[in-house]
């Protein structure tokens, strides 16, 4: 499924207005702060774009519609909505908090309250989690369905074209190209779901000739795939963006507005990216799909079977807009684990603004090449995210809410030893996958069998999130212990 050349002009317009948003934004930033904070001067409406669009790049885009297409509308409950409950919690709980500390990122946060090894290992978390693995990802994919391409040329092009307007405008440039973004993607779901709709009904008569499971709730999931969804979604209360998006607001108020608002923005947007999703499923049982779509390219052959031309193009320029709007914010918050964050916490000599902000720059570079390869290595998209973020949550989740809303002192060791412990499993173990998992196809992940004496499981990679973050609470606990046991000898 090829673009015309209408279409193809549309998506050729956006990108150089892109560009040139980005050019234009390079000639405001005069130190750090500007670029990686925009200056601290953020108001709701652009706090509303950028955090929806933000957050909702192609990831969630072609996650939500990939799981749908396999899962149906539990899609919707098991995996999308308990991520609402976490956006209202950092709206409401956890945003106010964090307005109140003189940081600006999530690990400068963790080296606030426990010094530097928690900072280190929130800074290699946030790294991962924050190098746009998915959004390069989604790139290669729109390349490959929309103009042919190898899946490799077209994440390098579009990983290339991110990195030029990221280096030169940073967080102002993401901000006013998220908010053009935020209305193209929107605009173009909300009109592909209206006419999917009027062709082919609700979702009741989408899914007439498929398996009755594929409109229940939780579908054929799962215990265990609930809870590692519902542990996924607490991802909102140290996701990278978010704190990033916190601390460089005008005010508290504007955070907890721009959040309330994003998450009616977010439900309509996961509803609609569902529907389709489900489409997807149903036109490929009923023949009008060919057999050979998948759930990864489900919804851009949807779009491409029932938009007209001009329509296509738009929506083409939105998925590269949700795209975008991930890997610019993401780049640039990875890059700066490195150099605010990492490097001071390693003892690395200060750095004046001037150099920090060069060096950031140029470590988009290396956090592009990484996403890149890291991209190219996973063949479905949920499988990336859960690895991402089970290795933030492992390392940065226990560490930031004991801080966060604990009345006593948090535990300095305590801290320390669930940032590094949590890091160290999560890493480890899905090491372990990779080296001696066994790909199970029906469940489609690996797994590994474990024994411990008489007592044998098989283990599923997705699950590893259920391990490693109560071995960060344990951590806690102990190092607590320590610190305590330390004042009484004292």
């Amino acid at each position: 499924m090829g673009l015309g050349g209408i279409d193809t002009g549309i998506v050729v317009l956006y990108l150089v207005g892109m560009l040139a948003i980005g050019w234009i934004v390079s000639r405001r930033i005069g130190s750090f702060e500007d670029w990686f904070l925009a200056g601290r001067r953020m108001t709701t409406p652009v706090l509303v774009c950028t955090l929806v669009s933000t957050y909702y790049g192609l990831d969630v885009t072609f996650g939500t519609s990939e799981t749908a297409f396999y899962e149906g509308v539990a899609a919707f409950f098991a995996y999308s909505a308990p991520f609402y409950v976490a956006y209202l919690a950092m709206a409401m709980l956890v945003a106010p908090r964090l307005r109140r500390l003189p940081v600006a990122s999530l690990p400068e946060a963790m080296g606030h309250f426990y010094g530097r090894p928690a900072r280190v290992a929130g800074a290699l978390a946030s790294f991962v989690y924050s190098a746009p693995i998915l959004g390069v990802w989604g790139m290669g994919l729109v390349g490959h369905v929309a103009f042919g391409w190898d899946v490799a040329l077209g994440a390098a092009l579009g990983a290339a074209f991110a990195l030029v307007y990221t280096v030169l405008g940073g967080l102002w440039a993401a901000a006013l190209t998220d908010t053009v973004q935020f209305v193209i993607m929107c605009v173009s779901v909300a009109i592909a779901a209206a006419i999917v709709l009027i062709r082919f009904g609700p979702p009741e008569a989408v899914a007439a000739n498929l398996e009755p499971t594929m409109l229940e709730p939780f579908g054929q999931l799962g215990l265990g795939e609930i809870l590692v969804f519902a542990g996924a979604a607490l991802t909102p209360l140290v996701e990278p963006a978010f704190y990033q998006r916190t601390f460089a607001a005008r005010s508290t108020s504007n955070v907890v507005k721009a959040l309330l608002i994003g998450i009616v923005l977010w439900i309509a947007y996961d509803w609609l990216v569902v529907y389709l999703g489900l489409t997807g499923q149903a036109l490929v049982a009923s023949g009008d799909l060919p057999a050979s779509v998948d759930g990864k390219t489900s919804l851009l052959h949807v779009i491409g079977h029932v938009l007209p031309v001009g329509l296509v193009g738009l929506f083409y320029a939105g998925c590269l807009a949700a795209a975008m709007s991930t890997i610019d914010s993401y780049t640039m918050i990875a890059a700066g684990n490195l150099v605010y964050d990492a490097w001071p916490a390693l003892g690395g000599k200060p750095l004046s603004d001037r150099t920090m902000l060069r060096a950031s720059r140029a470590f988009t570079v290396v956090t592009l090449g990484i996403s890149l390869w890291l991209a190219l290595s996973y063949d479905r998209v949920r499988d990336a995210w859960i690895f991402m973020a089970t290795l933030l949550l492992s390392t940065a989740l226990v560490p930031m809410m004991m801080a966060l809303f604990r009345r006593s002192r948090p535990s300095r060791r305590g801290g320390q030893l669930a940032a590094v412990v949590g890091l160290v499993s999560a890493s480890l173990l899905f090491g372990a996958f990779f080296a001696f998992g066994v790909f199970d196809a029906e469940e489609e992940t690996l797994t590994l069998q474990v024994h411990l004496g008489s007592f044998s499981h098989v283990v599923e990679r997705e699950e590893t999130l259920l391990v490693t973050a109560p071995l960060s609470l344990v951590a806690y606990a102990v190092g607590a212990l320590l610190d305590r046991r330390r004042r009484e000898v004292a």
